[in-house]
């Protein structure tokens, strides 16, 4: 017994160490810098994904349309119907040419001071359409569209084309730069909310646990004793995980490893059938996710039943989701008045979190279907957002 309440008072320390860890870890996210939650926390955004090179080739074209139309004849002999072609081919390789060189230089640029990578960038745009203009001009010099390559309006030429350059690409830089700033701002708010929550369900978890372990101490110290060991390894698992999503096998782990201590309590009471179907690898489902579904099926469904009953858990993949279904005895007595407010308010935090992770994407729902509660989860497969 000396040697159990040791262990215990061993065990209570290290969980309030990383307890206190795992506080200070999550405070600097929901009232500190914006920094400390951004999955991107770089100034300037990615200029590699296509959702930017779609963007600067539309604008591109809409600005060779406004050009063909307000355009003087005279620079180059090409007829009317070539004009539009003709610029919006120049217009393009600006556009793209920029778009790469931002690409390219955005690790290099991100290093430097926010102004000094603003003014760098601005300054490699125009630097690429002084080049991309002069490399047309010796083009259509070699394919004999114009006698010298250095006309008498070749300083005119370049003058337009970074003056047009100059009010264009700084509007489309100031465009996109809000749009990652804001980008950053609602991962920013979603993360300091789901920690939040997160940081509600676990010091609950862990008390749960050691309540268990409470009520074991005098009946049984030998259960008492490897439901310490089963905890350690439970709070290892889960204390120690830094990232947000995490593979179905690690959450189904934590999951029997939080059965195992309630079994311990509830003996003959509890019983748990699985049935696991068969994933992709890259299958990943927040932390937490099986673990306080449970933890509501045993508490206001097996607890509250004399003989107890069978939780019975399915997991299976559907159309890319993760299908999750949960499902325990409700007691005859009270059924409506029950699934109205303790299950609808134990489902609620988590429902909040799915939201927080994949917004639309997931969804959370729960009935009382022939004396059983069933909860009903849909995630994506590989955690993507809506």
């Amino acid at each position: 017994m000396m040697e159990l309440n040791k262990k215990i008072r061993m065990l209570a320390d290290r969980l309030q160490q990383r307890l206190e860890d795992a506080e200070l870890r999550l405070r600097p996210s929901v009232t500190g810098p914006r920094e400390a939650v951004t999955v991107d926390s770089d100034f300037l955004p990615n200029f590699c994904t296509g959702w930017v090179m779609f963007n600067a080739m539309m604008v591109a074209e809409l600005l060779a349309i406004m050009i063909t139309l307000v355009m003087p004849r005279g620079f180059i002999s090409f007829s009317a119907g070539q004009d539009l072609l003709l610029v919006s081919l120049f217009i393009q390789w600006v556009a793209l040419a920029g778009t790469a060189g931002l690409c390219y230089a955005r690790r290099r640029l991100n290093r430097l001071p926010r102004l000094r990578a603003l003014i760098a960038a601005y300054a490699l745009l125009l630097l690429i359409t002084f080049a991309v203009g002069e490399l047309a001009l010796w083009v259509l010099w070699l394919m004999n569209k114009i006698p010298v390559a250095h006309a008498e309006w070749y300083i005119d030429f370049h003058l337009l084309n970074l003056t047009m350059s100059a009010i264009v690409n700084g509007l489309l830089l100031r465009y996109f730069l809000a749009k990652h700033e804001l980008k950053q701002r609602t991962l920013s708010e979603a993360r300091a909310k789901l920690q939040a929550l997160q940081s509600r369900i676990r010091p609950h978890f862990v008390f749960n646990a050691l309540n268990i372990i409470a009520s074991l101490v005098r009946t049984d110290p030998g259960k008492a004793e490897k439901a310490i060991e089963d905890m350690a390894d439970l709070f290892r698992m889960m204390l120690s995980e830094d990232e947000q999503l995490v593979p179905m096998k690690n959450e189904i782990d934590v999951a029997k490893q939080y059965l195992g201590l309630e079994s311990l309590r509830l003996d003959n009471r509890l019983q748990v059938e699985w049935d696991i179907g068969t994933f992709q690898r890259k299958a990943v489902m927040p932390i937490l996710t099986l673990q306080p579904l449970l933890e509501n099926a045993i508490r206001h469904g097996i607890e509250e039943l004399p003989a107890g009953g069978k939780v019975e858990i399915r997991l299976w993949e559907d159309a890319d989701m993760i299908r999750i279904r949960v499902a325990n005895p409700v007691p005859a007595l009270r059924r409506k008045e029950r699934i109205t407010t303790s299950h609808v308010q134990s489902l609620d935090n988590i429902r909040r979190r799915f939201h927080s992770h994949y917004g639309d994407a997931a969804t959370l729902s729960a009935a009382e279907t022939e004396g059983q509660f069933v909860a009903m989860v849909a995630l994506p497969l590989r955690g993507d957002r809506s």
